[in-house]
């Protein structure tokens, strides 16, 4: 009896043989497939690093080691908080009064000007800060923290330097009138305060802060250490007001019935002299002051 030799099929032949060569290199060096995962667990297996969480939480501020904020949050567990990674996103607030101010203190704000750099309104709120790192900031956020007079219109050139300005620089003075004095690196600027004005310290590290201050924290962590904390975002309040007497701040304290209070730590004590101000104590605005000379002197 005699049998045909039936014709395989060129591609399930390749097929076949592929499929015995991958089950021999299983066999002999102890591989075992898993062509999906089981129920329950992660891609990666059972022993996957899970996703992590995101959070957000107050507490009260404890201390600070080696770039860790120790915060005590409101359900009395306390939290172990990595700093950032960007500078700008770790800030201590605080409210300032006119005393606080000193000569070569940095300070930022924003206003709208018009030609000649004369300014339309007065400035509503003042921010003062210290200098950080620049090389981790790019962009609008480097301004921020970079003397000069600074446009919100991009691409229109030094030479527009009118509408919406932010002024960045070295505070010289302020007068009994109200007018603040600062040189915007090449650039002085001297621009009204309304009667009203905010002071506010915007620091980006510890330097006024004490154990108690209010923390709020944005970050994420990995289960189920929810109290070690990677933060996107720390910013630490305090309900002080820096340069503010001793006798002012009980008082104020006691009228919200919280009673006598410590003098604030880091007031200078003394308001900046006006005599530091260019030109006298009337002085106003001038066109040869706004920031139009940043062009002029570049």
């Amino acid at each position: 009896m005699r049998f045909a030799l039936l014709p395989f099929p060129r591609a399930a032949t390749v097929n076949t043989l592929c499929g015995i060569l991958t089950l021999w290199l299983s066999a002999s060096c102890g591989i075992a497939r898993v062509d999906a995962a089981p129920p329950g667990f992660a891609a990666g297996g059972p022993g996957a690093t899970p996703a992590n969480e995101v959070t957000n939480f107050k507490g009260k501020l404890k201390g600070m080691r080696r770039g860790v904020v120790m915060v005590e949050k409101e359900d009395g567990s306390e939290a172990m908080v990595m700093l950032p990674e960007t500078v700008s996103s770790f800030q201590f607030v605080a409210k300032a009064s006119p005393a606080f101010l000193r000569r070569g203190m940095l300070v930022r704000f924003s206003g709208d000007f018009g030609p000649g750099g004369i300014p339309v309104s007065p400035i509503n709120k003042v921010t003062l800060f210290q200098p950080v790192p620049l090389q981790s900031l790019h962009g609008r956020a480097k301004e921020q923290f970079t003397p000069g007079v600074h446009s919100d219109q991009r691409g229109r050139g030094k030479q527009m330097m009118a509408g919406k300005l932010t002024v960045v620089g070295s505070l010289l003075g302020l007068t009994p009138n109200g007018v603040l004095a600062v040189q915007a690196g090449k650039t002085p600027v001297q621009i009204p305060l309304s009667a009203d004005a905010e002071l506010q310290i915007q620091y980006n590290n510890l330097s006024l802060a004490q154990p108690g201050d209010t923390v709020s924290v944005a970050g994420f962590y990995q289960p189920p250490n929810e109290n070690q904390v990677k933060a996107d975002r720390i910013t630490i309040t305090t309900d002080r007001v820096y340069g503010e007497a001793p006798a002012e701040e009980g008082q104020r304290r006691r009228r919200r019935g919280e009673g006598d209070a410590a003098p604030a730590d880091g007031a200078p004590g003394e308001a900046a002299d006006a005599a530091e101000v260019p030109g006298d104590g009337n002085a106003g605005p001038k066109e040869g002051d706004g920031p139009k000379a940043a062009a002029e002197q570049d």
